[in-house]
């Protein structure tokens, strides 16, 4: 079974921090559509781009809990 992640809050903290995604796609290293795959949970995020986040932000690890492995729940009619 896999999951699938909302990544609400760390498009809010993107914003807050970088101001667009570009510069956070830059930041890590890798290009606007690479960054795009991972918000859109088509590509998982790589363990070296959570800790430079975690390190970039001082994060503690529920912060990091939370930006990244915040569960998506599925809506229910």
């Amino acid at each position: 079974m896999t999951f699938k992640y909302d990544y609400s809050y760390l498009r809010g903290w993107i914003k807050q921090k970088f101001g667009n995604n570009r510069k956070y796609a830059k930041f890590l290293g890798i290009g606007c559509t690479a960054l795009y795959d991972r918000l859109a949970g088509k590509t998982p995020f790589r363990q070296n781009e959570i800790d430079a986040t975690a390190q970039y932000g001082n994060l503690a690890a529920d912060d990091v809990m939370r930006l990244f492995f915040t569960k998506q729940i599925r809506k229910t009619v």
